[in-house]
């Protein structure tokens, strides 16, 4: 009895072989897209530092105040 061979292995009309060294689907050889994906990752890496800094500033600067109380309308004020 032999072996059969492995579904990898097979060719078959559903899945195309690559032909060896074959071109790239996209190339950017200018580099530019790059640049701009870094840019905006900067970017939102710096807001995203902002926020944080925000936070943290109101988490440290105290407590905050309860708000002021309304004056009684009738003059004779119950707690």
């Amino acid at each position: 009895m032999g072996k059969a061979r492995l579904p990898a292995e097979e060719v078959t009309g559903l899945i195309r072989q690559e032909v060896p060294g074959s071109q790239p689907v996209f190339v950017d050889p200018s580099g530019a897209r790059r640049r701009r994906i870094r840019w905006a990752a900067y970017a939102a890496g710096a807001l995203l530092v902002l926020i944080l800094v925000a936070v943290w500033v109101s988490q440290l600067s105290g407590p905050a105040a309860p708000p002021a109380r309304p004056p009684c309308a009738s003059g004779a004020c119950t707690r």
